[in-house]
């Protein structure tokens, strides 16, 4: 390896000094931080934070996951609610882990993020089978209709006769009305 001279390194540490001070960093303002979540403050961030303290946190437990059996009997405007709370609640999750590590601490009841995961896919395993049920359904209709439409074929029936057929139809319903 090639030694650096003392003039590369100078020139090394003088750029360096210049590329930090030049460089913008974050600083937190703590008191501000500090307010999201207090009582008597309110802040579109606090959705963002868990407003229950860690020492809480750390002595209750969380529930537990939605199944998709639960989840089946909800209705879909029931499950776009929850959707809703889940993403949001996922967000805050994902806010205070960074949080946590930033500043060097565990946080509290990591398995929150794992069930807000299963309570989403399982969401969207519901609405998968609404949409494949109805998709079904669907494609049972059009064969339906195209059965029928063979037996029009057969019938060997002409656009005249029929439409000669229906004002026959009318005509005598009209007469029997009056």
């Amino acid at each position: 390896r090639e030694e650096i001279s003392d003039e590369k390194k100078g020139m090394i540490s003088r750029w360096m000094k210049w590329n930090t001070s030049k460089t913008w960093r974050y600083e937190p303002n703590h008191d501000l931080i500090a307010k999201i979540g207090k009582e008597g403050t309110k802040s579109p961030l606090d959705q963002f934070r868990d407003l229950v303290t860690m020492e809480k946190r750390d002595q209750e437990t969380v529930g537990r996951s939605w199944s998709v059996k639960e989840l089946r009997r909800k209705s879909y405007d029931d499950l776009h609610k929850l959707w809703y709370v889940l993403y949001k609640e996922k967000n805050m999750l994902l806010t205070e882990a960074n949080l946590a590590r930033r500043h060097g601490y565990n946080m509290v009841q990591p398995s929150r993020r794992q069930k807000v995961r299963k309570s989403m896919g399982a969401v969207k395993h519901v609405l998968g089978e609404r949409k494949r049920k109805k998709m079904a359904g669907h494609k049972a209709y059009l064969e339906k209709l195209g059965q029928l439409d063979g037996l029009v074929a057969k019938m060997n029936l002409k656009g005249d006769d029929v439409e000669e057929a229906m004002e026959t139809e009318a005509d005598k319903l009209s007469f029997k009305e009056t």
